[in-house]
């Protein structure tokens, strides 16, 4: 899960929940005020379960949520992007991915008003798990996917808009380095 402040000075936090919802673990989103009184909160999700990652406060005012999802998508768990209004509801969700694992850990909105997700897959790449980023339009149509890594696991958790317009990733890595897990910075 995912904190962050609001452009009104409030909070929004999100995290999964299976006291809520459609039905094994959703996606979470609460939306408090500058105090920390809860103005609302929704669900997001399947039968299933959905895990969420991570979220980011969008610049029409909405969020976008980042995670899991085993209720859609190809099959396994896929990656799943969510994109509310400011009001917390969904106004699309789309998922990524192919039919092994693949979980998002982490999403930037673009300057173009698309989105850059990051994380893991089983489903491509060069064996094990690998770095998987996942790059969309403002309507969270994929644009293009890129993975990174080599025959051992290599897990991508966090992506940052780098200033020459690029990303960098991190997470671990035990297909380079000195051995075991190393941090892995792309």
């Amino acid at each position: 899960g995912e904190t962050v402040q609001t452009s009104d000075g409030g909070y929004a936090i999100s995290g999964d929940t299976n006291s809520f919802g459609a039905g094994g673990v959703d996606f979470w989103l609460v939306k408090t005020d500058v105090s920390g009184n809860m103005e609302w909160n929704k669900t997001y999700g399947g039968v299933l379960d959905e895990t969420s990652g991570d979220m980011c406060q969008t610049t029409d005012g909405g969020y976008a949520l980042a995670g899991s999802t085993e209720s859609f998508g190809a099959g396994g768990a896929d990656f799943w992007l969510v994109k509310t209004g400011a009001d917390g509801l969904a106004h699309w969700s789309k998922t990524y991915g192919g039919t092994d694992f693949d979980f998002a850990m982490s999403v930037v909105q673009t300057p173009d008003r698309g989105y850059a997700l990051f994380g893991v897959t089983e489903s491509f790449g060069a064996g094990g798990q690998d770095f998987y980023l996942v790059k969309t339009d403002e309507a969270g149509n994929m644009e293009w996917s890129k993975t990174y890594g080599g025959i051992g696991d290599d897990y991508g958790t966090s992506v940052v808009r780098s200033s020459d317009g690029g990303y960098a990733m991190a997470g671990y890595t035990n297909s380079f380095g000195a051995g075991n897990n190393d941090f892995w910075l792309v």
